[in-house]
């Protein structure tokens, strides 16, 4: 189940970015429903898992009622024979008694009769102790009844639970194996490039194409290279019959301070980087513009920090990181 929360989190990952003005306010109705849709993901997944071990638990509590019902039940009747049976020996004996000296007032039979009296009292405690049992046994069949009735109403909601969970994860696998099969195909699409240039990853989840500055762009400008807008479109044929597939694409920089008469600094440059690619995209393949998000990281979100030369190096990169669609597994959630 630790999927489902893993795809939730990236889910809010990907909506968190900052977004160029000129599609500010489509991406951020888009990315507060994700993030809300997300939110209610994880939230549901949690409190499901906690159910399940409630449910757990509350069957085997019952289990052992039941089971212990069933003993005390069975003990129960066993006594409540044993006691009939002897209070019927009482009753014979005690009118046997009777019969022989009911008229008889020797000593003998004073004593007899002492007896029999004693019989009687002990005969009537036997009844009066039998009469408890009954509805001691009584009681506990009612309670035996409803607990075998609250440990099938418990089975049962355990059953529906774990099959919502194997469907959820079904679908997991399914968009892990669709994911593994993007990555393979991205990466087939681009051999002509080499390690230095581009790499294409999985990571929790999403398939990540991580290109270098020097792929793409000259220093300090949002233009891209026509080797780079090669690459950029072999990806987006690839995508373009993907339709349950989200892009991201971020633009990331290093840390050394960028200014231009047209930009302020490096999250601007960041941000036109992503634009450059996802409008290459888009322009040279059927993608909808709708399932791109186009954001600019600056140099907030580096792969490495230390600050020299090849760090930097490997900081000023744009990646194009591709998610699955939820759809399915909001729908079994809120159903």
């Amino acid at each position: 189940m630790n999927k489902l929360i893993i795809y939730a989190g990236l889910i809010l990952a990907l909506f968190s970015a900052c977004v160029p003005l000129k599609q500010f306010q489509d991406v951020k109705s888009q990315g507060e429903e994700d993030a809300i849709a997300a939110k209610q993901l994880k939230n549901e997944n949690e409190d499901l898992i906690v159910d399940n071990n409630e449910l757990k638990a509350e069957a085997e509590r019952l289990k052992k009622d039941v089971e212990l019902l069933t003993q005390d039940t069975m003990r129960l009747a066993k006594s409540n024979w044993t006691l009939k049976k002897r209070n019927k020996e009482l009753a014979n004996e005690y009118a046997e008694l009777l019969k022989r000296f009911g008229g008889n007032t020797t000593t003998q039979s004073s004593e007899l009769l002492a007896h029999v009296q004693n019989l009687h009292e002990q005969l009537q405690k036997r009844e009066d102790e039998l009469l408890r049992a009954e509805r001691e046994l009584a009681s506990k069949q009612q309670d035996l009844i409803f607990a075998t009735e609250q440990l099938a109403n418990a089975e049962k909601e355990l059953e529906a639970r774990n099959k919502r969970l194997v469907e959820l994860e079904a679908i997991l696998n399914e968009k892990d194996s669709a994911m593994n099969a993007l990555r393979n195909s991205i990466a087939s699409a681009l051999t002509d490039f080499g390690d230095d240039e581009l790499s294409v990853y999985t990571k929790d989840g999403k398939v990540y194409v991580s290109m270098e500055e020097k792929l793409l762009f000259q220093s300090g400008s949002y233009s891209v290279s026509s080797a780079g807008k090669s690459a950029i479109q072999k990806i987006g044929k690839v995508l373009e019959n993907k339709t349950d597939i989200y892009i991201m694409v971020e633009g990331h920089t290093d840390n050394v301070p960028y200014k231009s008469t047209v930009l302020l600094d490096n999250w601007d440059l960041s941000v036109k980087r992503a634009t450059s690619v996802s409008r290459i995209i888009i322009n040279n393949s059927s993608v909808s513009p709708n399932r791109i998000t186009a954001a600019g990281r600056g140099e907030f979100v580096p792969i490495d920090t230390d600050n020299t030369p090849e760090a930097r190096r490997r900081n000023r990169r744009t990646e194009i990181i591709l998610a699955p669609n939820f759809d399915k597994i909001f729908n079994i959630l809120n159903n």
